[in-house]
Parts: structure tokens; C-alpha cells; sequence
């Protein structure tokens, strides 16, 4: 009689860090009865973008990437709470975006990302109305504000890497009309704290420091390294190449239009 033997399909990476923990664990397997299929290269070359947004995705395919965007549909509201450390928190619900969509994606890189905007330690996430909208940014208008988005990567093995960055924002003075006029183009509506620094027509950031791209949405100076820790190694890819103004130093300061 002939019995068959299962199968459990793992990923070779040469990580000196996590080399013999793995092995250990093929062995483990092997020894209850597993047939264990060492890959040397990921199944897929393609990178999952657990996340809707289509500014992480234009960043993303522009810096040369692959993409398979299926995003997360996890609740972001039920992740913050009163006494939450906020870089841990945007990092938990990144890895939590991540997980829910590596579930159904097995031996794949799935990269979760989310970023929240930060006002006299108030979380403005994106705005569900009109009068949210305006309220958050009459709110951000003329001051200084705190972008973080923290970034997940879970690799063909099933681990994971987090990390998470920060960026102090200066906002301009906004006029009434303005917001008025900005709120009604629908622009907020998909934002942290209902604003895109990109947006050139509204133009609403002054200055800020360190990396633009976190900005936006999706810091790539922090999010290459995180990749390339998790094995996805890409040698033409430098993480200073990517993020405008991102000087890495403390204090560094860029001044939009100059």
C-alpha cells in the first residue's frame, strides 16, 4: 500500500540571521513525514500591494516594482486607542494589512502599508464627509503636523519586518474659499488628514522634514531596506534614490519651491 506523502513548499533564502532557525524548522517537517521542496527564488516575482491606495502603487510601479494590488479591507478605526504608542499602531496595522492578504497569497512578498496624520496628538484619519473634511483642514491650516506610515513586509516564509517613519509637516495658511473649493473637487476624501502634498493646485505644504514620499503615503527610502531585509533584493536599487528631500539627518528641513 502507498501512501501519499505531504508536501510542505519553503522558500531558500541565504539570511544568515534566520539560516539555521529555518533549517531547523525543514528538518522538523521532514522528520514528521513532510516532503520539503527547498525553492531558491520566491514563486512570483510579483509584489502584493495589500492596499488600495493608488499613490503607494504609482510609487511602487515607478521604482520598478510588479504589482498585484488586492487590498486588505481591514478596519483601520478599531487599530488606534488612547494610550497606543502611534508609530507602533500605523506599524501594527500595516503588518495586520499584510497578514490578511498573505493568508491567500502563500510563498509571495505582501507588503501593508498605512499612514495617519497627527495633530496636538490627534489622529486625523481620512475624512468620511464634507464637514470632516473641512473641519480637518481648517484645523491643520497654519501649523505644524506629525505624517507617519508605518510599512510591513511579509516574505514566502511567512515572516515578517515592520517599520515605521516620521515626518513633520508645515502647512500654510489656508484660505476659507480655498478649502471650500478643495473639499468640493473630492480630493480629501482618500487622504490622511484630507490633503495630498502633491496636489500642486492646492499646494498646501510649506516645508517639511526629512522624506517626502511618507508624505504621500509611502516612504521607499525605509521601504526598499525593508525589502531587501526580507531577501527581495534589488541591486539597482539604492533607498536615497527615491525619497525628494529625504536627506536622513535629524532636523534636515526642505522648503517646497525652492
Amino acid at each position: 500500500m502507498f501512501y501519499a506523502q505531504p508536501e510542505f513548499t519553503v522558500w531558500k533564502q541565504y539570511d544568515p540571521s534566520t539560516c539555521f532557525r529555518r533549517l531547523a524548522t525543514w528538518k522538523r517537517l521532514a522528520c514528521s513525514g513532510f516532503r520539503v521542496n527547498l525553492l531558491t527564488r520566491p514563486l512570483s516575482d510579483v509584489l502584493i500591494l495589500a492596499s488600495g491606495s493608488p499613490r503607494r502603487a504609482e510609487i511602487l510601479s515607478g521604482a520598478g516594482f510588479q504589482l498585484e494590488v488586492v487590498p486588505s479591507g481591514v478596519d483601520e478605526k478599531k487599530i488606534f486607542t488612547a494610550d497606543m504608542d502611534l508609530r507602533l499602531a500605523v506599524e501594527h496595522l500595516a503588518l495586520s494589512k499584510a497578514k490578511s492578504v498573505s493568508v491567500s497569497r502563500l510563498n509571495r512578498y505582501v507588503l501593508g502599508a498605512d499612514t495617519i496624520v497627527v495633530l496636538d496628538h490627534r489622529v486625523l484619519g481620512k475624512p468620511e464627509s464634507s464637514g470632516q473634511a473641512t473641519a480637518m483642514l481648517n484645523a491643520l491650516s497654519d501649523r505644524n503636523h506629525e505624517v507617519i506610515t508605518g510599512v510591513a513586509v511579509i516574505d514566502p516564509m511567512g515572516d515578517s519586518q515592520t517599520i515605521s517613519v516620521r515626518t513633520l509637516v508645515n502647512m500654510r495658511r489656508l484660505a476659507l474659499d480655498e478649502i471650500a473649493n478643495y473639499v468640493a473637487s473630492g480630493s480629501p476624501y482618500d487622504k490622511a488628514g484630507g490633503y495630498g502634498i502633491q496636489d500642486r493646485s492646492f499646494a498646501p505644504v510649506t516645508s517639511y522634514d526629512d522624506c517626502y514620499l511618507n508624505v504621500v503615503g509611502l516612504p521607499m527610502c525605509a521601504t526598499v531596506e525593508l525589502l531587501q531585509g526580507s531577501g527581495l533584493f534589488r541591486s539597482d536599487m539604492l533607498s536615497t534614490n527615491f525619497c525628494g528631500g529625504h536627506k536622513g539627518l535629524e532636523g534636515s528641513e526642505t522648503v517646497v519651491g525652492e
